[in-house]
């Protein structure tokens, strides 16, 4: 089945604060000498999100439990948006929009072939990048260099449209070989609920202290 809805959480159930948390799966093996080798099974980590005291009233309450029936728990998945990292360019600060350009993460460079392109952001320090592919763009703040200038302003014109579902930049012609491609804009998630049984959970610790937290795992599409 597809699995994703996209429509966001309600509005009564706040994205921030919250407790981004990457998580990678490593296979750590000490050998007799007391050397430590390390395996890792995934290219990017998986994220889960915490919420903390999110739920502080009934209409809380409400709009959780709507979005719970619809999504059949943790069945089907839907955006989130992480308020430290969900922008092409570095945050000022948590949940705040930055500057954001057409040439803040490589796209790709053309070969005079290759028509699809799947959006990817970087992390680097040092000598070391890490790179994340991007599944769900915010299509309407998406923008593209071509050699960086705008693909559409050339002769002839690059035209060209990004897939909400896939992240996948695709060009109406190839782009030219060695055509340096860039990409800027804005980016979500794709989680789900905890569990079959997390919207027990939530609502115990509000009856207890009339707070709860909400918990939503990432998935990677598959």
């Amino acid at each position: 089945m597809t699995r994703f809805i996209d429509v966001y959480i309600p509005d009564e159930i706040p994205g921030y604060p919250c407790i981004s948390s990457p998580r990678w799966y490593t296979d750590l093996q000490r050998v007799s000498s007391g050397a430590e080798r390390a395996n890792q099974e995934w290219e990017s980590p998986i994220h889960t999100y915490t919420l903390p005291d999110a739920i502080r009233k009934h209409a809380d309450i409400e709009g959780l439990h709507d979005h719970w029936m619809a999504m059949s728990g943790p069945a089907y998945t839907f955006p989130f948006r992480d308020p430290l990292d969900f922008a092409s360019a570095s945050l000022t600060r948590p949940n705040f929009v930055p500057t954001m350009s057409r040439v803040d993460q490589p796209l790709g460079t053309g070969d005079g072939a290759t028509r699809n392109f799947q959006l990817k952001k970087q992390y680097t320090r040092g000598s070391r990048t890490t790179t994340r592919n991007i599944y769900h763009p915010v299509v309407s703040t998406i923008l593209v260099g071509y050699n960086n200038v705008d693909p559409e302003v050339l002769s002839p014109g690059r035209f060209w449209s990004v897939d909400r579902l896939t992240g996948i930049v695709a060009f109406d012609e190839p782009p030219g070989s060695g055509a340096v491609l860039t990409w800027g804009g804005l980016f979500d998630v794709e989680v789900r609920f905890e569990s079959d049984d997390a919207f027990d959970g939530v609502i115990e610790t509000y009856g207890v202290s009339g707070v709860a937290d909400v918990t939503l795992e990432e998935v990677r599409p598959c």
